[in-house]
């Protein structure tokens, strides 16, 4: 609840290696961190465990940090590769890198339609949704207006 703590936490969460994971691997943490926790927990406790309660609970959090970094919180989707807080730096620093190194008009342009659009898919992907609300989902026509005026916000900004 701290300003350190939630720091740490998106730190945490920036991690490039989390993309590693496969989709099957991060539903089993899931399973792991939210449903079947109870259970390793208590088995940690019994005077012949494997494991003692200090390494359950690391395991049960890098579960739930596995499983947070790649599905959606609300609908627990699956987050393409590119769209979470793990892909910024390897899919988005290559292009604010090709943003600053470029000279002339028409690459800047590109490069600028190409970050806004990056933003919008990690912002899509990532954004308020809800499995049971039909008010959450967004019609095609205000979704393509959003993107193009967050576009356009950016190539006047980029080019002006």
């Amino acid at each position: 609840s701290t300003f350190l703590g939630r720091y740490c936490k998106m730190l945490l969460a920036c991690d490039p290696r989390l993309l590693l994971y496969t989709e099957d691997e991060v539903r089993q943490y899931h399973k792991l961190a939210y449903v079947d926790y109870r259970d390793v927990r208590s088995s940690a406790m019994k005077e012949d465990a494997t494991y003692s309660l200090i390494e359950t609970d690391r395991l049960l959090w890098e579960a739930k940090r596995i499983a947070d970094s790649a599905l959606h919180p609300e609908t627990h989707e699956w987050i393409p590769r590119p769209c979470r807080m793990s892909g910024y730096l390897p899919f988005n620093g290559p292009i604010c890198i090709a943003m600053i190194s470029v000279q002339s008009t028409i690459p800047l342009l590109f490069w600028s339609w190409m970050n806004q659009s990056q933003n919008a898919l990690v912002n899509y992907f990532n954004g308020p949704k809800s499995a049971n609300d039909d008010s959450a989902v967004v019609i095609d026509g205000t979704l393509f207006t959003s993107y193009s005026l967050a576009v356009a916000s950016a190539l006047i900004v980029a080019f002006g």
